[in-house]
């Protein structure tokens, strides 16, 4: 069921597009979670005071951990990156998910906290989206109200004809509401899938 508070006061205007959140919501860790960039936070006390722009910066990890003074540590954590990258996947239900949407005449698009070195693999596993807000590329992190302008902006829609959808109320649910745009919050904890956070907006067979 739709948690109560995913209903948005502008809920009935006509949708022409669904922006989705990327991990949790359509891309899951299939394999080991190795956390390279906890590791930079976990080992340098600069980085945790000057909260270091991993997600709002477009630089590779190598440069992080350099100007952090741990490059002795790259081949760590250029495997620990690579295992986690290699063990990413779409939830089972995505691609058709995508596909009605799709044949709806709905536009699809992705808005995404993600540090630069995701930022290929998630387009590989989804593309030809018609719009990418990444956050590493916008130089703004949800719920920052920069990166759903700018996603709507890539899209020619206004905030009320967007829905938004992804596993986090902070970021995919509230910020996306407060910016004007509609929004629902996928609880995949509680086993719900696309389909559930969708409901009444995709096509019947």
């Amino acid at each position: 069921m739709i948690q109560t508070e995913n209903v948005n006061p502008k809920k009935g205007k006509a949708i022409t597009a669904v922006c989705f959140d990327a991990f949790g919501t359509l891309i899951h860790y299939g394999g080991k979670r190795t956390h390279p960039y906890r590791r930079l936070l976990r080992a340098s006390a600069k980085a945790q005071a000057q909260r270091l722009p991993f997600l709002t910066r477009n630089a590779g990890i190598a440069t992080f951990a350099e100007e952090l003074g741990l490059a002795h540590q790259l081949p760590d954590i250029r495997r620990e990156l690579e295992e986690e990258i290699a063990g990413l996947q779409l939830f089972p239900e995505v691609a058709q998910t995508l596909r009605q949407l799709r044949a709806a005449g709905k536009q699809l698009a992705l808005c995404s906290n993600l540090a630069a070195e995701y930022g290929p693999i998630v387009r590989q596993l989804l593309p030809g989206l018609d719009a990418y807000a990444l956050s590493f590329e916008i130089g703004a992190a949800k719920p920052d109200p920069a990166i759903y302008r700018a996603i709507c902006t890539a899209l020619g829609a206004p905030p009320h004809q967007v829905l938004f959808i992804g596993d986090s109320k902070r970021s995919d649910l509230h910020g996306p509401q407060a910016f004007g745009m509609q929004a629902h919050w996928l609880d995949r904890k509680s086993g719900q899938t696309l389909n559930d956070a969708l409901a009444g907006f995709l096509p019947h067979p």
